[in-house]
């Protein structure tokens, strides 16, 4: 049995990236990630953890949308996803769910006594998916961020939304040839459950966050009946993407019997 867990586990992820105790590991892994394109060197010190479920509607169309949903120091909201299953709805999902957070900003203002300021108090929402599969089959780069922009100049005038997709199934390096931060978040997701223990030993004497990511994977960590809730999510995993593989192959062969 592996040492450590796998982080693309629904249940595992959200113990190492949507506790409390574990912030400095979110902190981490969201301005590695996102700071050369979408933070341009503000980087994130804070962030308070906020229920994933913010109403009805949204527990109805949930699906596989939405593990972790915080705040920053200056109110921006960070949405983000671990996506094992292949799903073609995925990123109108993606775009419904922030536009829903942004727009519940201003149903909480007005429902507030004396609150004034309108739009000009909506923060905006950052969206952050890692996906097992490869979401953009034309883009050879691993990790893309979408935002809107002038389609002339490239101003990037409208910041109320953007869009980040870490894409393992594009990732290949090998432990030994990783140079920075990001490239060493993607092998964590990709490869942790399956790490050498050599460079396991490595990993876990360096004081980090990374390092902490880790040691939250560890199995010794967690009690009988928290692993069977871990695989619990794995069978229903693997249920789900059985199905989409059925729904895709008789969609095959409907067309070629129509054909």
């Amino acid at each position: 049995m592996d040492r450590l867990l796998d982080p693309k586990n629904d249940w595992a992820f959200k113990q190492v990236f949507g506790e409390e105790k574990h912030k400095d590991i979110l902190l981490a892994f969201l301005n590695d990630a996102l700071d050369e394109h979408v933070l341009h060197g503000n980087l994130i010190t804070d962030v308070s953890f906020l229920k994933v479920n913010l109403d009805t509607e949204i527990i109805a169309l949930r699906q596989s949308i939405v593990d972790v949903l915080c705040r920053a120091q200056d109110g921006t909201y960070f949405i983000v996803e671990m996506q094992r299953a292949s799903d073609s709805g995925f990123i109108q999902r993606a775009v419904e769910y922030a536009s829903r957070v942004y727009l519940n900003q201003r149903d909480r203002s007005q429902k507030r006594k004396n609150d004034k300021g309108g739009y000009k108090k909506l923060r905006p929402v950052i969206f952050l998916a890692i996906m097992e599969e490869t979401l953009f089959p034309h883009k050879k780069a691993y990790l893309s961020h979408h935002q809107f922009r002038d389609v002339v100049s490239s101003e990037h005038d409208i910041k109320e939304m953007s869009f980040s997709f870490l894409e393992l199934s594009k990732f290949h390096k090998e432990f030994s040839e990783l140079k920075d931060g990001i490239e060493r978040w993607a092998y964590f997701f990709k490869n942790a459950e399956h790490i050498d223990p050599k460079d396991l030993e490595e990993i876990l004497e360096e004081d980090s966050a990374l390092s902490s990511a880790y040691k939250a994977l560890e199995r010794a960590a967690y009690s009988s009946e928290q692993l069977l809730d871990y695989e619990r999510y794995s069978w229903k995993e693997e249920e789900i993407q059985t199905r989409i593989d059925d729904a895709r192959l008789a969609g095959e062969i409907a067309g070629e019997k129509k054909g």
